[in-house]
């Protein structure tokens, strides 16, 4: 049985959303590592940025994922660029969860975050450019830790939800 769900993805996919519907559909524990590290640390996710630049976000990122996966009864929403290090995608594929990639279009990524001002990675004069270049970087390793993918360019959340419950069943 599967006590474990990660689902990793670029921002604006829905990780979060279908994280904590999923969560209480199987009756889990929901994990968004983002807002682990923000109560952990007591600042927002931009402030750190700013003090400690990418790489001190990353080791903190590190440590949640760390201890996500020794819970059990979990779903965990991953920031979109936990798949940058090389130390995290060992942690991940050497768990015993399983890994849903969501995706989504690259234009339908732009209009979900066009008016987002809180991501620190996200260029905020070019999303579409931003994005894309994440895309391409971040794509090789979201479909190799994947068990599966669900494209949710034209999903509505609740699809989402039950496209995953599916392939769950199919375990």
């Amino acid at each position: 049985m599967v006590t474990k769900i990660i689902l990793v993805g670029m921002m604006g996919v829905g990780k979060t959303t279908i994280g904590k519907l999923l969560s209480n559909q199987l009756g889990f524990n929901f994990i968004d590592l983002d807002r682990k590290i923000e109560e952990k640390s007591g600042v927002k996710i931009n402030t750190i940025f700013e003090i400690e630049g990418e790489d001190g976000f990353r080791e903190r990122e590190h440590l949640a994922l760390h201890d996500a996966l020794a819970e059990e009864e979990v779903v965990i929403s991953t920031g979109g660029g936990i798949v940058s290090r090389e130390v995290n995608r060992a942690l991940i594929q050497k768990s015993d969860a399983r890994v849903f990639y969501l995706k989504a279009h690259l234009d339908v990524l732009v209009g979900r975050l066009k008016n987002d001002k809180t991501r620190p990675m996200l260029d905020k004069d070019n999303k579409l450019l931003s994005l894309q270049n994440f895309l391409s970087a971040r794509e090789p390793y979201y479909e190799n830790l994947a068990d599966f993918i669900i494209d949710t360019s034209k999903l509505k959340t609740n699809d989402v939800l039950k496209t995953i419950l599916k392939k769950m069943e199919s375990l």
